[in-house]
């Protein structure tokens, strides 16, 4: 259906889910109306397969936008069917009925304004700041916030995963083929745009050196995952809080971190401050489960897996980070794709 078609209330919707947060900007999703339902699907873009954690985390997040537009509409949300997506690949499905006039809201919606500022963090914050961002829990995942010396632990956890991230091909060409370069409008909106990354002088001509696999694999001989590594952790180990999302392992438990992570996100954009996720660790102990770490990686995975599960419980892990604060400054915000580029074929 040509969007310009929809119903004012779900263009609304479709565009409250499109908004959501995903890896790499990879927006895994396609919607359907058909006059009395509108359905969310999973629709693989860019590297990440459809059953992949991260996406899963991601339609986790754009059901929560979706739950929130509904709530903002004052649309019933109880006849909504919202969970992990099955055979079908339905994430969200639910009517929307009521008058066609669309309700005025008040202020701009919180999933308008979220958005990534990679950019280093100022070092104060509010001190009941932590206090509003622990209280979402969905399911088996809950969220944990960390603060002063519990950082420098989880920053390590960063830089030992970060080690093995740059010694993986597959995560390296993932990253490289989700990148764009350009000033078109689909390098605005298709893919992570260089951009948005708050990237320092010359660091555009590092991503590209280090995009082709195998001059990174020449660059690996002289130990520059360590250093690149060292990089990641460096403003992930200043931050003022860390977020974590934490909870059972599986498929539907990645799905309602995906909503937790976006709840916590949405509440620190209502507090004025900037959120930048870290799922580095995260890609890691997934990775161990089906056997995608490289073999000279391995033990030191299993030490890291190890370190986690003996602080967070053997039957938990972690979904995602968020480092939380105020930024020095504003960073470009990833693009969307349009309506009718995620209306499902």
């Amino acid at each position: 259906m040509d969007s310009a078609r929809l119903p004012p209330k779900v263009a609304f919707l479709i565009e409250a889910a499109g908004s959501a947060p995903s890896a790499d900007n990879s927006q895994p999703w396609c919607f359907e109306w058909n006059e009395h339902n509108l359905t969310a699907r999973v629709h693989r873009r860019g590297g990440f397969p459809e059953d992949y954690h991260a996406t899963t985390l991601a339609l986790g997040a754009a059901t929560e936008n979706l739950s929130a537009a509904l709530q903002s509409l004052s649309l019933d949300r109880s006849s909504w069917f919202f969970g992990a997506p099955g055979a079908d690949g339905v994430f969200a499905r639910g009517p929307v009925m009521g008058d066609s006039e669309f309700p005025a809201l008040e202020g701009v919606p919180l999933w308008k304004q979220r958005h990534t500022n990679r950019l280093p963090y100022r070092p104060a914050i509010a001190p009941d700041a932590a206090d509003k961002l622990e209280t979402c829990r969905i399911g088996k995942v809950g969220v944990r916030v960390i603060a002063g010396d519990g950082i420098r632990q989880v920053a390590n956890w960063v830089k030992q995963a970060s080690e093995v991230r740059f010694q993986t091909r597959e995560v390296n060409e993932w990253f490289a083929a989700s990148l764009r370069y350009g000033a078109s409008p689909e390098d605005r909106t298709n893919g992570l745009h260089v951009d948005t990354l708050a990237l320092p002088p010359g660091g555009v001509g590092l991503l590209k050196l280090m995009s082709d696999w195998n001059r990174l694999q020449w660059l690996n001989r002289l130990r520059a995952y360590k250093l690149f590594a060292a990089i990641e952790a460096a403003n992930f180990q200043k931050a003022p809080l860390v977020v974590a999302i934490v909870g059972a392992s599986g498929r539907a438990a990645a799905f309602d971190a995906g909503r937790c992570l976006q709840r916590v996100w949405l509440k620190v954009t209502e507090l004025g401050l900037s959120a930048h996720p870290y799922y580095v660790v995260s890609d890691l102990l997934n990775r161990l489960h089906s056997n995608g770490v490289p073999e000279q990686c391995i033990e030191q995975s299993l030490a890291l897996q190890d370190r986690i599960h003996a602080e967070y419980g053997q039957e938990n892990t972690l979904h995602c980070l968020l480092r939380v604060g105020k930024p020095v400054g504003e960073t470009l915000v990833s693009g969307r794709l349009s309506l009718n580029e995620i209306m499902c074929m």
